[in-house]
């Protein structure tokens, strides 16, 4: 059974410096993001993490497979864990995409069933989020020889963290625009009774 889950974003981009929308693209961790993992891997070390999951992105990766090497924990990659794919938005810096495609920006941050152009929509991400939770419940649960309290690590992405929250505290989905959520930070749930419970948001304090 879970009793600890901590959700964490992957390293600063060269996409995150530059503005630019990532979504399902890629792009190397950069400088400050390489340093910025290997911190978030030390204070990890000192954690008895059992399991790691994560997206199946390279910059998520990169970040897992750090904290793998200082933990010893095995990496689960999950499709389901990718960032929220932006469509025709990706490549492009977000300025522009507010400014040249308006419409379409309003609509998506005000209806939570709206798509990007070729891509998800808000609930579209908190269903697949669910939906990789549920395979994590599964994979961790009591009945197949694990231990009890198990602490596991889920190395995912900005926009996908922030949703991710309102679904395990039962939260409206677009809520979710009012969580910040940086490079490298930790978030922290516990399970409690019956549900999860927020501990620690966007914790950073290894990066300082």
């Amino acid at each position: 059974m879970i009793d600890q889950l901590i959700l964490v974003r992957h390293g600063e981009t060269v996409h995150n410096v530059a503005g630019i929308a990532q979504g399902w693209n890629d792009s190397a961790l950069s400088p400050a993001g390489q340093e910025q993992v290997r911190r978030l891997a030390e204070r990890l070390r000192a954690v008895e993490v059992d399991v790691i999951y994560s997206s199946t992105l390279q910059r998520a990766l990169a970040t897992a497979q750090a904290i793998s090497a200082a933990t010893g924990a095995p990496i689960h990659t999950l499709d389901e864990l990718r960032e929220m794919n932006y469509g025709g938005w990706e490549g492009r810096s977000f300025l522009d995409v507010r400014t040249q495609d308006a419409d379409a920006y309003h609509r998506w941050i005000a209806d939570p069933d709206a798509p990007c152009p070729g891509g998800e929509s808000h609930n579209d991400v908190r269903r697949r989020m669910a939906r990789a939770f549920e395979i994590i419940r599964t994979a961790e649960g009591t009945n197949n020889g694990k231990k009890s309290g198990r602490r596991i690590v889920v190395v995912t992405h900005g926009t996908a963290i922030r949703v991710a929250a309102t679904a395990l505290m039962e939260l409206p989905v677009m809520a979710s625009r009012h969580f910040a959520q940086d490079n490298a930070s930790m978030n922290v749930f516990l399970w409690r009774g019956d549900r999860f419970v927020l501990k620690i948001w966007n914790d950073t304090t290894h990066c300082g």
